[in-house]
Protein backbone atom coordinates (compact mmCIF):
# COMPACT_ATOMS: atom_id res chain seq x y z
CA UNK A 1 0.00 0.00 0.00
CA UNK A 2 1.05 3.65 -0.94
CA UNK A 3 1.14 5.31 2.66
CA UNK A 4 1.76 8.69 1.33
CA UNK A 5 -1.39 7.70 -0.39
CA UNK A 6 -3.34 7.18 2.89
CA UNK A 7 -1.58 9.96 5.08
CA UNK A 8 -2.74 12.18 2.07
CA UNK A 9 -6.39 10.97 2.00
CA UNK A 10 -6.62 11.44 6.02
CA UNK A 11 -5.67 14.95 5.47
CA UNK A 12 -8.43 15.37 3.22
CA UNK A 13 -10.53 13.69 5.14
CA UNK A 14 -10.15 15.65 8.17
CA UNK A 15 -10.22 19.11 6.00
CA UNK A 16 -13.75 17.83 5.23
CA UNK A 17 -15.27 17.63 8.75
CA UNK A 18 -14.79 21.30 8.90
CA UNK A 19 -16.48 22.19 6.25
CA UNK A 20 -19.84 23.94 6.37
CA UNK A 21 -23.23 23.20 4.58
CA UNK A 22 -22.42 26.76 2.99
CA UNK A 23 -19.36 25.44 1.74
CA UNK A 24 -20.33 23.01 -0.86
CA UNK A 25 -18.33 24.61 -3.82
CA UNK A 26 -15.56 23.79 -1.88
CA UNK A 27 -16.46 20.08 -1.17
CA UNK A 28 -16.48 19.73 -5.34
CA UNK A 29 -12.76 21.23 -5.75
CA UNK A 30 -12.17 18.69 -2.72
CA UNK A 31 -13.35 15.69 -4.35
CA UNK A 32 -12.10 16.28 -7.49
CA UNK A 33 -8.70 17.02 -6.23
CA UNK A 34 -8.83 13.39 -4.36
CA UNK A 35 -9.88 11.93 -7.65
CA UNK A 36 -6.92 13.46 -9.12
CA UNK A 37 -4.40 12.49 -6.48
CA UNK A 38 -4.93 9.26 -6.82
CA UNK A 39 -4.56 9.65 -10.83
CA UNK A 40 -1.32 10.65 -10.44
CA UNK A 41 -0.18 8.96 -7.89
CA UNK A 42 -0.54 5.73 -9.54
CA UNK A 43 1.24 7.63 -12.14
CA UNK A 44 4.02 8.65 -10.19
CA UNK A 45 3.50 12.37 -11.00
CA UNK A 46 5.65 14.02 -9.06
CA UNK A 47 3.65 17.51 -9.08
CA UNK A 48 0.56 15.99 -7.22
CA UNK A 49 0.96 18.26 -4.08
CA UNK A 50 1.07 21.53 -5.59
CA UNK A 51 -1.76 20.50 -7.91
CA UNK A 52 -3.90 19.91 -4.90
CA UNK A 53 -3.15 23.04 -3.32
CA UNK A 54 -3.64 24.90 -6.25
CA UNK A 55 -7.07 23.41 -6.38
CA UNK A 56 -7.83 24.24 -2.87
CA UNK A 57 -6.39 27.65 -3.47
CA UNK A 58 -8.91 28.36 -5.80
CA UNK A 59 -11.72 27.01 -3.91
CA UNK A 60 -11.01 29.21 -0.96
CA UNK A 61 -10.81 32.23 -2.92
CA UNK A 62 -14.41 31.43 -4.47
CA UNK A 63 -15.56 30.77 -1.29
CA UNK A 64 -14.27 34.22 0.63
CA UNK A 65 -15.67 36.00 -2.77
CA UNK A 66 -19.26 33.94 -2.69
CA UNK A 67 -19.36 34.69 1.19
CA UNK A 68 -18.66 38.50 0.84
CA UNK A 69 -21.47 38.57 -1.67
CA UNK A 70 -23.88 37.42 0.54
CA UNK A 71 -23.12 39.69 3.40
CA UNK A 72 -23.64 42.61 1.17
CA UNK A 73 -27.02 40.94 -0.12
CA UNK A 74 -28.11 40.23 3.51
CA UNK A 75 -26.76 44.01 4.76
CA UNK A 76 -29.24 45.58 1.82
CA UNK A 77 -31.67 43.26 3.31
CA UNK A 78 -31.30 44.77 6.93
CA UNK A 79 -31.52 48.25 5.02
CA UNK A 80 -34.52 47.55 3.21
CA UNK A 81 -36.26 46.48 6.71
CA UNK A 82 -35.02 49.17 8.53
CA UNK A 83 -38.78 50.61 9.31
CA UNK A 84 -40.95 47.84 8.54
CA UNK A 85 -38.86 45.29 11.45
CA UNK A 86 -36.12 47.58 12.50
CA UNK A 87 -35.78 44.75 15.81
CA UNK A 88 -34.84 42.29 12.18
CA UNK A 89 -32.56 45.00 11.40
CA UNK A 90 -30.93 44.92 14.89
CA UNK A 91 -30.53 40.95 14.81
CA UNK A 92 -28.83 40.96 11.41
CA UNK A 93 -26.22 43.50 11.97
CA UNK A 94 -25.20 42.48 15.28
CA UNK A 95 -24.37 39.05 13.09
CA UNK A 96 -22.79 41.11 10.25
CA UNK A 97 -20.75 43.08 12.58
CA UNK A 98 -19.07 39.68 14.01
CA UNK A 99 -18.41 38.65 10.65
CA UNK A 100 -16.80 41.93 9.14
CA UNK A 101 -13.53 41.72 7.22
CA UNK A 102 -12.54 45.44 8.23
CA UNK A 103 -13.23 48.30 10.91
CA UNK A 104 -14.87 50.52 7.75
CA UNK A 105 -17.45 47.75 7.26
CA UNK A 106 -18.09 47.33 10.62
CA UNK A 107 -18.70 51.04 11.10
CA UNK A 108 -21.39 51.14 8.15
CA UNK A 109 -22.96 48.12 10.02
CA UNK A 110 -22.81 49.75 13.47
CA UNK A 111 -24.41 52.94 12.16
CA UNK A 112 -27.04 50.56 10.83
CA UNK A 113 -27.48 49.33 13.57
CA UNK A 114 -27.66 52.60 15.55
CA UNK A 115 -30.70 54.48 12.97
CA UNK A 116 -32.95 51.02 14.15
CA UNK A 117 -32.16 51.64 17.86
CA UNK A 118 -33.10 54.91 17.90
CA UNK A 119 -36.46 54.45 15.80
CA UNK A 120 -37.09 51.92 18.85
CA UNK A 121 -36.53 54.82 21.09
CA UNK A 122 -33.13 52.97 22.61
CA UNK A 123 -31.13 56.12 22.66
CA UNK A 124 -28.18 55.33 24.80
CA UNK A 125 -27.41 52.08 23.00
CA UNK A 126 -27.80 53.84 19.81
CA UNK A 127 -25.11 56.40 21.24
CA UNK A 128 -22.84 53.35 22.15
CA UNK A 129 -23.05 52.14 18.99
CA UNK A 130 -22.19 55.47 17.25
CA UNK A 131 -19.16 56.35 19.59
CA UNK A 132 -18.03 52.74 18.63
CA UNK A 133 -17.84 53.34 14.60
CA UNK A 134 -16.21 56.42 15.25
CA UNK A 135 -13.28 55.02 17.26
CA UNK A 136 -13.14 52.44 14.37
CA UNK A 137 -12.65 55.62 11.94
CA UNK A 138 -10.39 57.91 14.42
CA UNK A 139 -7.06 56.69 11.49
CA UNK A 140 -9.25 57.08 8.92
CA UNK A 141 -11.64 60.39 9.23
CA UNK A 142 -11.97 60.35 5.56
CA UNK A 143 -13.61 57.28 5.00
CA UNK A 144 -17.40 57.10 3.70
CA UNK A 145 -18.35 55.43 7.15
CA UNK A 146 -16.84 58.44 9.22
CA UNK A 147 -18.69 60.71 7.72
CA UNK A 148 -22.39 58.50 7.93
CA UNK A 149 -21.38 58.22 11.38
CA UNK A 150 -21.40 61.84 11.72
CA UNK A 151 -24.70 62.60 10.13
CA UNK A 152 -26.35 60.00 11.94
CA UNK A 153 -24.67 61.81 15.25
CA UNK A 154 -25.93 65.35 14.48
CA UNK A 155 -29.27 64.37 13.52
CA UNK A 156 -29.56 62.56 16.87
CA UNK A 157 -28.29 65.39 18.87
CA UNK A 158 -30.85 67.82 17.16
CA UNK A 159 -33.96 65.24 18.63
CA UNK A 160 -31.94 65.46 22.02
CA UNK A 161 -32.15 69.05 21.71
CA UNK A 162 -28.52 69.69 21.92
CA UNK A 163 -27.75 71.85 18.81
CA UNK A 164 -24.28 72.98 19.28
CA UNK A 165 -23.21 69.58 19.01
CA UNK A 166 -25.88 68.74 16.06
CA UNK A 167 -23.84 72.04 14.39
CA UNK A 168 -19.97 70.55 14.76
CA UNK A 169 -21.17 67.05 14.02
CA UNK A 170 -23.10 68.59 10.92
CA UNK A 171 -20.23 71.07 9.67
CA UNK A 172 -17.45 68.77 10.11
CA UNK A 173 -19.50 66.46 7.08
CA UNK A 174 -19.88 69.64 5.19
CA UNK A 175 -15.99 69.93 4.86
CA UNK A 176 -16.23 66.41 2.94
CA UNK A 177 -18.50 68.03 -0.18
CA UNK A 178 -16.21 70.22 -2.37
CA UNK A 179 -18.47 70.37 -5.54
CA UNK A 180 -21.90 69.16 -7.14
CA UNK A 181 -20.94 65.17 -5.81
CA UNK A 182 -22.19 63.23 -9.13
CA UNK A 183 -20.48 60.38 -8.07
CA UNK A 184 -23.43 57.89 -7.33
CA UNK A 185 -22.30 57.03 -3.81
CA UNK A 186 -21.43 60.65 -2.84
CA UNK A 187 -24.74 61.83 -4.37
CA UNK A 188 -26.86 59.86 -1.98
CA UNK A 189 -24.95 60.83 0.88
CA UNK A 190 -25.30 64.54 0.00
CA UNK A 191 -29.16 64.05 0.18
CA UNK A 192 -29.28 62.79 3.54
CA UNK A 193 -27.00 65.57 4.32
CA UNK A 194 -29.58 68.24 2.81
CA UNK A 195 -31.81 66.87 4.91
CA UNK A 196 -30.53 66.71 8.06
CA UNK A 197 -29.36 70.23 7.45
CA UNK A 198 -33.10 71.39 6.50
CA UNK A 199 -34.10 69.87 9.87
CA UNK A 200 -31.27 71.60 12.34
CA UNK A 201 -32.49 74.89 10.37
CA UNK A 202 -35.91 74.51 11.06
CA UNK A 203 -34.86 73.58 14.81
CA UNK A 204 -33.38 77.08 14.89
CA UNK A 205 -36.76 78.42 13.58
CA UNK A 206 -34.44 79.49 10.09
CA UNK A 207 -37.76 78.61 8.15
CA UNK A 208 -36.26 80.45 4.85
CA UNK A 209 -33.26 78.87 5.24
CA UNK A 210 -34.53 75.27 5.99
CA UNK A 211 -36.03 75.66 2.63
CA UNK A 212 -33.33 76.88 0.79
CA UNK A 213 -31.11 74.00 1.77
CA UNK A 214 -33.24 70.95 -0.01
CA UNK A 215 -31.88 71.41 -3.94
CA UNK A 216 -35.02 70.56 -5.66
CA UNK A 217 -32.96 70.13 -9.15
CA UNK A 218 -30.53 67.64 -7.60
CA UNK A 219 -33.30 65.49 -6.05
CA UNK A 220 -35.40 65.39 -9.48
CA UNK A 221 -32.21 64.48 -11.50
CA UNK A 222 -31.38 61.35 -8.42
CA UNK A 223 -35.33 60.65 -7.55
CA UNK A 224 -35.59 56.92 -9.53
CA UNK A 225 -31.81 56.58 -8.48
CA UNK A 226 -32.13 57.01 -5.05
CA UNK A 227 -36.43 56.98 -3.69
CA UNK A 228 -35.43 56.33 -0.05
CA UNK A 229 -33.28 59.52 0.38
CA UNK A 230 -35.36 61.53 -1.94
CA UNK A 231 -38.55 61.11 -0.41
CA UNK A 232 -37.22 61.77 3.19
CA UNK A 233 -35.91 65.08 1.93
CA UNK A 234 -39.11 65.73 0.35
CA UNK A 235 -40.70 65.02 3.66
CA UNK A 236 -38.39 67.53 5.60
CA UNK A 237 -38.77 70.29 2.91
CA UNK A 238 -42.77 69.36 3.36
CA UNK A 239 -42.20 69.96 7.08
CA UNK A 240 -40.13 73.26 6.13
CA UNK A 241 -42.75 74.79 4.11
CA UNK A 242 -45.52 73.97 6.97
CA UNK A 243 -43.74 75.87 10.09
CA UNK A 244 -43.69 78.61 7.05
CA UNK A 245 -47.25 78.42 6.94
CA UNK A 246 -47.13 77.97 2.96
CA UNK A 247 -49.65 75.06 2.77
CA UNK A 248 -49.93 75.15 -0.93
CA UNK A 249 -46.39 73.92 -0.92
CA UNK A 250 -46.22 71.69 2.32
CA UNK A 251 -49.09 70.07 0.45
CA UNK A 252 -47.28 69.09 -2.86
CA UNK A 253 -43.58 67.92 -1.18
CA UNK A 254 -46.07 65.85 0.94
CA UNK A 255 -47.60 64.18 -2.29
CA UNK A 256 -45.07 63.79 -4.24
CA UNK A 257 -43.23 61.96 -1.10
CA UNK A 258 -45.63 59.81 -0.52
CA UNK A 259 -45.86 59.22 -4.70
CA UNK A 260 -42.32 58.06 -4.73
CA UNK A 261 -42.04 55.81 -1.24
CA UNK A 262 -45.51 54.10 -3.08
CA UNK A 263 -43.92 53.18 -6.12
CA UNK A 264 -40.59 52.55 -5.10
CA UNK A 265 -42.40 49.57 -2.40
CA UNK A 266 -41.09 50.99 0.89
CA UNK A 267 -44.39 49.37 2.35
CA UNK A 268 -46.95 51.39 5.12
CA UNK A 269 -44.49 52.03 7.69
CA UNK A 270 -42.73 54.16 5.51
CA UNK A 271 -45.25 55.66 4.23
CA UNK A 272 -46.94 56.76 7.43
CA UNK A 273 -44.46 59.86 7.78
CA UNK A 274 -46.00 61.31 4.01
CA UNK A 275 -49.70 60.28 5.16
CA UNK A 276 -49.47 61.97 8.56
CA UNK A 277 -47.61 65.17 7.13
CA UNK A 278 -50.90 64.98 4.40
CA UNK A 279 -53.23 65.07 7.49
CA UNK A 280 -51.54 67.42 9.01
CA UNK A 281 -51.71 69.69 6.14
CA UNK A 282 -54.77 69.70 5.78
CA UNK A 283 -56.10 69.93 9.22
CA UNK A 284 -54.34 73.14 9.67
CA UNK A 285 -55.88 74.09 6.51
CA UNK A 286 -59.34 72.83 7.47
CA UNK A 287 -59.59 70.78 4.65
CA UNK A 288 -61.76 67.76 5.76
CA UNK A 289 -62.10 66.17 3.07
CA UNK A 290 -58.40 65.89 2.59
CA UNK A 291 -57.20 64.84 6.25
CA UNK A 292 -60.41 62.42 7.00
CA UNK A 293 -59.54 60.40 4.05
CA UNK A 294 -56.31 59.63 6.32
CA UNK A 295 -57.93 59.13 9.05
CA UNK A 296 -58.99 55.43 8.68
CA UNK A 297 -55.19 54.28 7.73
CA UNK A 298 -53.56 56.36 10.69
CA UNK A 299 -55.48 54.44 12.99
CA UNK A 300 -54.09 51.33 11.71
CA UNK A 301 -50.98 52.51 11.51
CA UNK A 302 -50.95 54.25 15.32
CA UNK A 303 -50.60 50.57 16.52
CA UNK A 304 -48.53 49.03 13.66
CA UNK A 305 -45.51 51.51 13.28
CA UNK A 306 -41.80 50.73 14.76
CA UNK A 307 -40.73 54.65 15.14
CA UNK A 308 -41.61 55.55 19.13
CA UNK A 309 -41.42 59.08 17.96
CA UNK A 310 -43.91 58.70 14.71
CA UNK A 311 -45.90 56.59 16.25
CA UNK A 312 -46.41 59.44 19.22
CA UNK A 313 -46.82 62.08 16.61
CA UNK A 314 -49.96 60.34 14.95
CA UNK A 315 -51.42 59.70 18.30
CA UNK A 316 -51.27 63.51 19.28
CA UNK A 317 -53.05 64.17 15.06
CA UNK A 318 -55.97 61.96 16.32
CA UNK A 319 -56.32 63.24 20.01
CA UNK A 320 -56.58 66.67 18.19
CA UNK A 321 -59.17 65.47 15.46
CA UNK A 322 -61.34 63.81 18.12
CA UNK A 323 -61.22 66.90 20.32
CA UNK A 324 -62.37 68.19 17.45
CA UNK A 325 -65.02 67.00 16.64
CA UNK A 326 -66.05 66.17 20.31
CA UNK A 327 -65.66 63.08 20.45
CA UNK A 328 -64.34 62.52 24.14
CA UNK A 329 -63.71 59.15 24.23
CA UNK A 330 -61.50 59.09 21.57
CA UNK A 331 -59.75 61.89 22.26
CA UNK A 332 -58.61 60.52 25.92
CA UNK A 333 -58.02 56.84 24.39
CA UNK A 334 -55.04 58.59 21.98
CA UNK A 335 -54.51 61.78 24.14
CA UNK A 336 -53.33 58.65 26.86
CA UNK A 337 -51.27 56.63 24.34
CA UNK A 338 -49.51 60.54 23.18
CA UNK A 339 -48.68 61.07 27.11
CA UNK A 340 -47.44 57.62 27.79
CA UNK A 341 -45.23 57.64 24.81
CA UNK A 342 -43.83 61.02 25.29
CA UNK A 343 -43.09 60.28 28.69
CA UNK A 344 -40.92 56.82 27.80
CA UNK A 345 -39.33 59.36 24.94
CA UNK A 346 -38.85 62.53 27.57
CA UNK A 347 -37.15 59.63 30.12
CA UNK A 348 -34.88 58.06 26.92
CA UNK A 349 -33.72 61.22 26.04
CA UNK A 350 -32.85 62.85 29.39
CA UNK A 351 -30.75 59.87 29.97
CA UNK A 352 -29.08 60.29 26.85
CA UNK A 353 -28.45 63.88 27.32
CA UNK A 354 -27.07 63.59 30.27
CA UNK A 355 -24.38 60.51 29.00
CA UNK A 356 -23.39 62.92 26.29
CA UNK A 357 -23.09 65.51 28.79
CA UNK A 358 -20.47 63.57 30.70
CA UNK A 359 -18.27 62.68 27.87
CA UNK A 360 -15.38 64.22 27.17
CA UNK A 361 -13.98 65.17 23.75
CA UNK A 362 -11.56 62.20 24.45
CA UNK A 363 -14.05 59.73 24.92
CA UNK A 364 -15.03 60.87 21.23
CA UNK A 365 -12.15 61.34 19.57
CA UNK A 366 -9.14 58.66 20.33
CA UNK A 367 -6.06 59.62 18.50
CA UNK A 368 -3.10 58.26 18.86
CA UNK A 369 -0.60 60.29 19.90
CA UNK A 370 2.38 58.44 18.77
CA UNK A 371 2.09 59.65 15.29
CA UNK A 372 3.13 63.32 16.53
CA UNK A 373 6.61 62.18 17.86
CA UNK A 374 9.39 62.73 15.94
CA UNK A 375 13.20 62.37 16.41
CA UNK A 376 14.33 65.56 15.65
CA UNK A 377 15.34 67.49 19.04
CA UNK A 378 15.28 70.74 17.08
CA UNK A 379 12.06 70.26 15.89
CA UNK A 380 10.77 70.24 19.20
CA UNK A 381 12.56 72.44 20.75
CA UNK A 382 11.44 75.15 18.25
CA UNK A 383 7.69 74.19 18.22
CA UNK A 384 7.70 74.14 22.16
CA UNK A 385 8.90 78.17 21.93
CA UNK A 386 6.50 78.75 19.39
CA UNK A 387 3.43 76.87 20.69
CA UNK A 388 4.55 79.12 24.30
CA UNK A 389 3.90 82.43 22.86
CA UNK A 390 1.18 81.13 20.76
CA UNK A 391 -0.32 79.97 23.93
CA UNK A 392 0.26 83.25 25.65
CA UNK A 393 -0.81 85.24 22.81
CA UNK A 394 -4.19 83.32 22.63
CA UNK A 395 -4.58 83.05 26.57
CA UNK A 396 -4.50 86.87 27.10
CA UNK A 397 -6.86 87.01 23.41
CA UNK A 398 -9.16 84.47 24.89
CA UNK A 399 -9.34 85.82 28.43
CA UNK A 400 -10.09 89.49 26.98
CA UNK A 401 -12.97 87.82 24.94
CA UNK A 402 -14.38 85.87 27.97
CA UNK A 403 -14.33 89.13 30.21
CA UNK A 404 -16.75 90.96 26.95
CA UNK A 405 -18.90 87.76 27.40
CA UNK A 406 -19.15 87.72 31.25
CA UNK A 407 -19.97 91.45 31.09
CA UNK A 408 -22.39 90.77 28.47
CA UNK A 409 -24.07 87.93 29.74
CA UNK A 410 -24.40 89.98 33.31
CA UNK A 411 -26.09 93.13 31.55
CA UNK A 412 -28.34 90.41 29.81
CA UNK A 413 -28.91 88.15 33.22
CA UNK A 414 -29.82 91.74 34.75
CA UNK A 415 -32.44 92.75 31.84
CA UNK A 416 -33.95 89.35 32.17
CA UNK A 417 -34.47 89.71 36.08
CA UNK A 418 -36.40 92.61 35.51
CA UNK A 419 -38.38 91.56 32.63
CA UNK A 420 -39.56 88.78 34.71
CA UNK A 421 -41.33 90.64 37.81
CA UNK A 422 -43.63 91.44 34.65
CA UNK A 423 -46.12 88.52 33.84
CA UNK A 424 -46.10 87.55 29.98
CA UNK A 425 -49.42 87.97 28.57
CA UNK A 426 -50.37 85.31 26.21
CA UNK A 427 -50.46 87.59 23.10
CA UNK A 428 -46.97 88.26 22.62
CA UNK A 429 -45.55 88.64 19.39
CA UNK A 430 -43.54 84.87 19.36
CA UNK A 431 -42.56 82.73 16.70
CA UNK A 432 -44.60 79.65 17.53
CA UNK A 433 -42.51 76.28 17.16
CA UNK A 434 -44.70 73.74 17.54
CA UNK A 435 -45.77 72.23 14.04
CA UNK A 436 -49.36 71.46 14.81
CA UNK A 437 -52.62 74.01 15.69
CA UNK A 438 -52.57 74.14 19.58
CA UNK A 439 -55.43 74.07 21.46
CA UNK A 440 -54.40 75.47 24.94
CA UNK A 441 -56.84 77.75 26.29
CA UNK A 442 -55.75 81.54 26.62
CA UNK A 443 -56.95 80.96 30.49
CA UNK A 444 -55.07 78.26 31.10
CA UNK A 445 -51.63 79.12 29.40
CA UNK A 446 -51.93 82.33 31.55
CA UNK A 447 -51.95 80.78 34.31
CA UNK A 448 -49.60 78.13 33.42
CA UNK A 449 -46.94 81.50 32.85
CA UNK A 450 -47.93 82.83 36.37
CA UNK A 451 -47.39 78.93 37.52
CA UNK A 452 -43.78 79.18 35.98
CA UNK A 453 -42.90 82.58 36.95
CA UNK A 454 -42.96 81.61 40.49
CA UNK A 455 -41.48 78.13 39.79
CA UNK A 456 -38.80 80.18 38.21
CA UNK A 457 -38.35 83.07 41.81
CA UNK A 458 -38.66 79.56 43.53
CA UNK A 459 -35.24 77.14 43.97
CA UNK A 460 -37.49 73.75 42.63
CA UNK A 461 -35.65 73.89 39.52
CA UNK A 462 -32.42 73.09 41.69
CA UNK A 463 -34.10 69.09 42.71
CA UNK A 464 -32.10 66.44 40.76
CA UNK A 465 -35.41 64.67 40.53
CA UNK A 466 -36.89 67.22 38.63
CA UNK A 467 -38.47 65.79 35.15
CA UNK A 468 -41.10 67.29 32.30
CA UNK A 469 -43.37 64.48 34.38
CA UNK A 470 -42.85 65.90 37.53
CA UNK A 471 -42.92 69.68 36.77
CA UNK A 472 -46.11 69.25 34.82
CA UNK A 473 -48.03 67.34 37.95
CA UNK A 474 -46.61 69.90 40.20
CA UNK A 475 -48.14 72.61 38.03
CA UNK A 476 -51.51 70.90 38.21
CA UNK A 477 -50.81 70.51 34.18
CA UNK A 478 -50.06 67.79 31.65
CA UNK A 479 -46.86 67.28 29.81
CA UNK A 480 -47.82 68.64 26.28
CA UNK A 481 -48.98 71.67 27.62
CA UNK A 482 -46.03 72.84 29.67
CA UNK A 483 -43.94 71.66 26.90
CA UNK A 484 -45.97 73.92 24.44
CA UNK A 485 -45.50 76.73 26.93
CA UNK A 486 -41.83 76.31 27.43
CA UNK A 487 -41.10 76.21 23.71
CA UNK A 488 -43.41 79.27 23.14
CA UNK A 489 -42.85 81.44 25.72
CA UNK A 490 -39.11 80.23 26.59
CA UNK A 491 -37.87 79.55 23.25
CA UNK A 492 -36.01 76.39 24.40
CA UNK A 493 -36.94 73.13 24.89
CA UNK A 494 -37.31 71.86 28.78
CA UNK A 495 -33.95 70.16 29.38
CA UNK A 496 -32.47 73.69 27.99
CA UNK A 497 -35.13 75.64 29.95
CA UNK A 498 -34.05 74.28 33.46
CA UNK A 499 -30.44 74.13 32.84
CA UNK A 500 -30.55 77.44 32.27
CA UNK A 501 -32.57 78.15 35.37
CA UNK A 502 -29.97 76.37 37.09
CA UNK A 503 -26.77 78.41 35.99
CA UNK A 504 -28.74 81.77 36.48
CA UNK A 505 -29.26 80.56 40.10
CA UNK A 506 -25.86 79.70 40.86
CA UNK A 507 -24.33 82.82 39.05
CA UNK A 508 -26.55 84.95 41.72
CA UNK A 509 -25.28 83.18 44.15
CA UNK A 510 -21.65 83.72 43.20
CA UNK A 511 -22.42 87.30 42.93
CA UNK A 512 -24.32 87.94 45.99
CA UNK A 513 -22.81 85.45 48.59
CA UNK A 514 -19.22 85.96 48.54
CA UNK A 515 -18.66 82.42 50.35
CA UNK A 516 -20.25 81.34 47.16
CA UNK A 517 -16.37 82.36 45.14
CA UNK A 518 -14.46 79.69 47.34
CA UNK A 519 -16.21 76.75 47.10
CA UNK A 520 -15.51 73.91 44.72
CA UNK A 521 -17.06 73.50 41.03
CA UNK A 522 -18.29 69.85 42.51
CA UNK A 523 -20.49 71.62 45.13
CA UNK A 524 -21.41 74.33 43.13
CA UNK A 525 -22.85 71.56 40.45
CA UNK A 526 -24.59 69.71 43.73
CA UNK A 527 -26.29 72.98 44.56
CA UNK A 528 -27.36 73.84 40.98
CA UNK A 529 -28.88 70.31 40.56
CA UNK A 530 -26.38 68.90 38.22
CA UNK A 531 -25.69 65.04 39.03
CA UNK A 532 -21.74 65.54 38.23
CA UNK A 533 -18.96 67.95 37.86
CA UNK A 534 -18.44 66.99 34.38
CA UNK A 535 -21.87 68.07 33.12
CA UNK A 536 -22.05 71.14 35.34
CA UNK A 537 -18.98 72.36 33.47
CA UNK A 538 -20.79 71.84 30.07
CA UNK A 539 -23.70 73.12 30.39
CA UNK A 540 -22.56 76.22 32.20
CA UNK A 541 -20.19 76.45 29.14
CA UNK A 542 -22.82 76.26 26.53
CA UNK A 543 -25.27 78.47 28.68
CA UNK A 544 -22.84 81.55 29.61
CA UNK A 545 -19.87 80.70 26.54
CA UNK A 546 -17.34 80.59 29.52
CA UNK A 547 -16.15 77.95 31.65
CA UNK A 548 -16.79 77.83 35.23
CA UNK A 549 -13.51 78.48 36.87
CA UNK A 550 -12.68 81.59 34.28
CA UNK A 551 -16.18 82.79 35.25
CA UNK A 552 -15.60 82.96 39.02
CA UNK A 553 -12.28 84.82 38.58
CA UNK A 554 -14.42 87.08 36.95
CA UNK A 555 -16.94 87.54 39.43
CA UNK A 556 -14.08 88.26 41.98
CA UNK A 557 -12.07 90.86 39.81
CA UNK A 558 -15.31 92.51 39.78
CA UNK A 559 -16.02 92.31 43.32
CA UNK A 560 -12.40 93.37 43.91
CA UNK A 561 -12.77 96.43 41.61
CA UNK A 562 -16.41 97.56 43.70
CA UNK A 563 -14.65 97.43 47.16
Amino acid sequence: MDYNFVRINKNITLILYEITFSDLIFVNYIFAAMKLRNVLLKRKMLYANKFIVLLMLIGSISIFSQKKSENEDIYKNALANLYANPEKTITISEYLSINADSDEERSKILNLKAEAQILQGNYIVALNALLESLHLNSDNVNATAFYRTNLILSEFYRKLGIIPKAEERLNLVAKSFTNDPGDPEKASFYIDFITVKSSLLSEKKKYDEAIKAIDIKFLERFSHQFPYQVSKSYLQLARGYGLAQQWENASIYTGKALQLSSESGFGENYNAYAELEIAKTGFAQKNRQKYLGEIPQLLILSEKVNDIVLKKNIHQFLADYYRSEGDNDKYQFHNHKYLELTETITTAQQKASDLILSLTENDLKTKDDQRYKTNHILVWVIGFAIGILGLVFWYRLRTEQNYNNYKEYISKLKNKQQESQMLVTTHESVEEVSKMPQFIPEKTEQILLEKLLAFENGTDFTKKSLTLQSLAKDLDTNTRYLSEIVNKHKQKNFNAYINELRINYIINKLRNESSFLNYKISYLAEESGFSSHTSFSTVFKTVTGIPPKEFISFVKKEVSLTN
